[in-house]
């Protein structure tokens, strides 16, 4: 059964959980962060070392795991952000990632992707509205930006052979750094990644690939003092399908260290 009143939100909500975390320096204004590797609430993510063909994730230390509820469903309930820095904090569901792309290699990698979890739009593994992303565990030492690294994969609709892009790679991207690649005209949506081709060596450092799906809104913060505070309407009452995982990606608005303070609530019933 669905919540479908707001009486049904407030009698079901959870303890508010928190993801507290402060950055070094960031890559850019404009290009995302992500904040799993540093220490903080919860604590700092391990890397992934599932290989190429990656995991997918349904409970992980360093992440918000949501609890299944006893029954009918769970939903973001509310979401509460303050920063020392402007910018903007999302939540993403991360559904898979993986290990082992060689840094140096710039023929195309193949990926035998694990089955997303049933987290996509729908509720389903057919991969409507999931995204990947790039993530920078150690930063890389490329001497410039990258405007030709490209990945195979299949639709939501499982045509396969499709090709994607990664506009802008960034030069000597720092720690954190989260790069989400762009689908074929068209396309809502990933089933499986089947290649990945970085095009131009990243010289050193280690990344990861990630599969993922946004959850709710993004919440805008005006810097030091103006925080947002978003009830169940205002964030977009997403709903978190069983075993969602969150996260948040920050989108800065300059390469200020920064730290991130939220709150988010879940509700079921």
């Amino acid at each position: 059964m669905a919540i479908t009143t707001i009486d049904g939100v407030i009698a079901g909500m959870l303890p508010p959980q928190q993801f507290i975390k402060t950055s070094g320096t960031l890559e850019a204004a404009g290009v995302y962060y992500s904040p799993v590797y540093v220490a903080g609430a919860p604590g700092a993510m391990a890397a992934p070392a599932s290989g190429l063909s990656g995991a997918a994730i349904t409970s992980r230390t360093g992440l918000i795991n949501v609890p299944t509820p006893g029954a009918g469903n769970s939903y973001l309930g509310g979401l509460a952000v303050f920063a020392t820095v402007a910018g903007a904090y999302e939540l993403i569901d991360r559904l898979w990632d993986n290990s082992g792309l060689v840094v140096t290699t710039t023929t195309a990698q193949t990926i035998t992707s694990a089955a997303w979890p049933a987290r996509d739009a729908d509720g389903a593994v057919d991969g409507r509205q999931v995204s990947v992303g790039i993530e920078v565990r150690t930063a890389t030492t490329n001497a410039g930006a990258i405007a030709n690294m490209t990945f195979s994969y299949t639709n939501s609709l499982g045509a396969s052979g499709k090709t994607g892009t990664i506009p802008s790679f960034p030069a000597t991207a720092a720690i954190g750094t989260f790069v989400e690649g762009y689908l074929a005209a068209g396309d809502e949506g990933i089933q499986s990644i089947q290649s990945w081709t970085l095009g131009t060596s990243l010289v050193a450092g280690a990344v990861h690939l990630v599969a993922f799906r946004r959850i709710g809104l993004p919440a805008n913060c005006g810097g030091p003092g103006f925080g947002r505070d978003l009830d169940a309407v205002g964030c977009g009452f997403a709903r978190l399908y069983d075993g969602t995982c969150l996260q948040p990606l920050w989108m800065p608005s300059a390469t200020t260290a920064v730290t991130v303070n939220s709150r988010v609530l879940v509700t079921q019933g």
